[in-house]
């Protein structure tokens, strides 16, 4: 596991600390991936840096991150206290700010709004989003579009560089997979992690940095 994550360190080097503030990155996987190793790098490394991370734990999707890096053995002791936003879920890991809560019809984005600019006060904050596919489960239709709307406000906005960690396979097996689409065409960066041979590449079919497009890097 640890040479895994060495080879990838470049890589992911690569992609994160050349992130312009306002960018929205989409890291598109399938379920057979390991997401949650490229999260452990993201986090390791801009600890490494001291780059602010800012979390955003959908549905508990954290958790069953944790406990998958646990099973493989790595440490997490940098993880544990990383802050966190909570939206929907019950299981509270690291370090909870605030909580955003989720009925079956509606998402309070207004009160999202609000709580992250409260809890990101350095200069470029790196914000990882865990389990946004699972919108596309539960959220209607008008409410999702809404919700996918909002999003595309933050872009452009200083102070903020967000990383969306989306399961490919779940939004486009949905009835709501058209929505995906809007999702993709406003992210600023595009990186769609594929299966070669024994380990996973991305691709990246869209990026703002002209160096990074169409290039292909390998992920843990």
């Amino acid at each position: 596991m640890r040479v895994v994550c060495n080879i990838a360190l470049q890589a992911v080097d690569s992609i994160l600390f050349g992130l312009r503030s306002g960018e929205t990155v989409l890291v598109e996987y399938g379920s057979t991936s390991s997401p949650e190793l490229l999260l452990y790098l993201i986090c390791r490394r801009c600890g490494d840096r001291r780059r602010p991370v800012l979390l955003d734990d959908i549905s508990d999707s954290f958790a069953e991150a944790l406990t998958r890096l646990e099973l493989v053995g790595l440490n997490l002791e940098g993880l544990s206290n990383v802050p966190v936003i909570k939206i929907g879920g019950n299981r509270d890991v690291g370090s909870v700010f605030g909580r955003v809560e989720v009925d079956k019809h509606s998402l309070d984005t207004k009160y999202y709004d609000r709580l992250y600019f409260s809890a990101a006060e350095q200069e470029l904050v790196l914000n990882p989003v865990l389990g946004f596919h699972k919108f596309f489960l539960v959220i209607p239709d008008r409410e999702l579009l809404r919700l996918i709307r909002n999003i595309s406000t933050f872009v452009g906005r200083s102070g903020r560089a967000a990383v969306y960690l989306v399961n490919r396979d779940v939004v486009e097996r949905s009835q709501l997979s058209g929505h995906y689409h809007l999702f993709r065409e406003i992210a600023t960066t595009i990186v769609s992690i594929e299966q070669s041979g024994d380990g996973y590449v991305g691709g990246v079919p869209k990026a703002a940095d002209d160096g990074l497009r169409g290039v292909r890097i390998p992920m843990p």
